[in-house]
């Protein structure tokens, strides 16, 4: 038993609820910010995704940022700088479990964080 609760975060069992989509300014790509819900025995986390504009959130875990805590009470603000620079504001302090500098091969983004928490 104790095996699949531990595998359940890896192989699907776990429920992504949407937060907030962020377009990029020719809207070719979305943040997407959500809270992944994997069951009562793990903790609420923030993460965040990048998306082709037109794509669904998956039950994928986030592919830029993840940090502990309810998207209501943690969620960093999101803002493009660009069609290809994210800005996540959040002083990155070392308790992030993800915290992605490029997402893609081509035509990638570069996600820049704040150095403020504003």
């Amino acid at each position: 038993m104790m095996l699949r609760i531990a595998l359940s975060s890896f192989v699907g069992e776990c429920d992504n609820i949407e937060y907030a989509s962020i377009p990029n300014p020719d809207e070719s790509y979305r943040a997407v910010i959500f809270q992944r819900d994997c069951g009562a025995t793990t903790g609420f986390n923030t993460q965040i995704s990048i998306l082709q504009f037109n794509d669904d959130l998956t039950d994928s875990a986030g592919n830029i940022f993840i940090i502990d805590g309810h998207p209501k009470d943690v969620a960093p603000t999101v803002s493009w700088a660009s069609e290809n620079t994210l800005i996540i504001h959040h002083v990155l302090d070392g308790s992030e479990y993800k915290s992605e500098r490029v997402w893609g091969w081509f035509g990638s983004v570069t996600i820049n964080y704040s150095t403020s928490g504003s």
